[in-house]
């Protein structure tokens, strides 16, 4: 082994070695080249031939890598570089984070802080599950770290042999750098996020599948949405929200538009004042209607309910990865239910237990409504009524 190693340096200084030999004969021609012919001076023609010789395999070597990278690419024999280097992210992001916390003087750079350093957990958990886009990160970081060599190699030179630059040439070089060192930091990080959270999520989903078939298998009826149904439950909000609100601000503001002129008239001051009032509520109106949308799909997508020896228990989370909090309402006593056009609303007393990332935690008895959107199947919508009518009778 360690005559194989002594082997390969050996041809790797040869390599080295035959490389400048190659620049350096090549560079002594130049200097019969009268520095006029290129537009500089003796000084600046020095220095370029200087950095020639000397930088000219650097050059050429990251230049060489670069296209046999993308070769290997086109061949499909691209090494495992994404996995190998995630770990060399982390440590930059968290030496950018400790930095960036150590100028802290506010409760609100603490709180970003906070916020940052659980972002990075996030990320260092996402290495247990498949990376995505690996074949596009294998050929992505060597080259955005080749070229960004070659930027700082390229603006070296540039310092050196024609300072000062002018302010144009100093804003690009710096703009190109820094938009290479983002890109070569953030584009794996944001595809570390993204393997993350597809991999929790997928890991979650085989939980309550499991959880599901060991309720079946102790005789207990699990209650989940019909995707059709959700479909059909999630068309009101999405059409106020969508449709409704941005198309009544945009009516509004084309009868203002039309109007302008003619504002002067009492009629149609009159006429405006009520449009304005509308197109004001449609404004103001969207954020709220977008968060019902939002609220009415996710409550609808993660509901279940289980039906076992006259016992409810209404199931569900929020959130993702270390933010997912599951919870489970047991009915104790019912006190009313109603059957609504779009959900079922029952009262009564209830027993709470949420768990997340810090443990678990129970909450009850205490009253409380709650809103089960209609989304489940017809026959197990019946046989929950059902189950909720026998549950009115016992409390008469």
């Amino acid at each position: 082994m360690q005559e194989e190693r002594n082997v390969g340096f050996g041809k790797w200084l040869l390599k080295i070695t035959e490389s400048y030999a190659v620049f350096i004969i090549i560079g002594m021609p130049l200097s019969l080249v009268p520095a006029g012919w290129l537009g500089l001076s003796e000084e600046m023609f020095f220095n370029l031939r200087m950095f020639f010789m000397l930088l000219g395999p650097v050059y050429l070597t990251l230049i060489v890598k670069i296209m046999l990278t993308l070769l290997a690419a086109v061949k499909g024999r691209t090494k495992d570089v994404a996995r190998e280097t995630r770990g060399v992210l982390f440590i930059v992001t968290a030496l950018l984070l400790f930095a960036n916390l150590s100028s802290a003087g506010t409760i609100s750079d603490l709180t970003a802080g906070h916020i940052q350093g659980k972002g990075l957990r996030v990320l260092e958990k996402s290495r247990r599950y498949s990376l995505k886009g690996k074949r596009f990160l294998n050929v992505f970081l060597p080259v955005c770290f080749y070229l960004l060599m070659l930027e700082l190699l390229t603006l070296l030179i540039c310092i050196v042999i024609f300072a000062p630059l002018s302010q144009p040439a100093s804003y690009g070089f710096i703009f190109s750098i820094a938009l290479t060192g983002l890109l070569l930091l953030l584009v794996p990080l944001i595809l570390s996020l993204i393997s993350g959270y597809q991999g929790d999520r997928k890991a979650h989903a085989e939980k309550r599948a499991r959880e599901k078939q060991k309720a079946a298998q102790s005789d207990t009826l699990v209650l989940e949405t019909d995707p059709t149904r959700r479909k059909r439950y999630l068309r009101l909000p999405k059409i106020l929200a969508l449709l409704v609100c941005p198309g009544t601000f945009l009516i509004c503001l084309a009868i203002l538009a039309a109007t302008r002129d003619s504002q002067a008239l009492p009629a149609v001051w009159l006429l405006r004042q009520p449009v304005l009032v509308v197109m004001a509520t449609a404004m103001f109106s969207f954020i709220p209607l977008l968060m019902y949308w939002m609220n009415c799909s996710g409550t609808s997508l993660v509901q279940r309910v289980y039906l076992a020896q006259g016992q409810l228990h209404y199931t569900g989370y929020s959130g993702s990865m270390e933010e997912r909090v599951e919870f489970v309402f047991t009915l104790l006593q019912l006190e009313g239910c109603h059957v609504g056009k779009r959900s079922i609303c029952i009262r009564g007393q209830f027993n709470k237990k949420t768990k997340d990332a810090y443990g678990s935690h129970r909450k009850g008895p205490f009253t409380k409504t709650l809103h089960l959107p209609r989304t489940f199947p017809p026959e197990q919508e019946q046989v929950l009524v059902e189950f909720l009518r026998a549950k009115m009778e016992q409390t008469r």
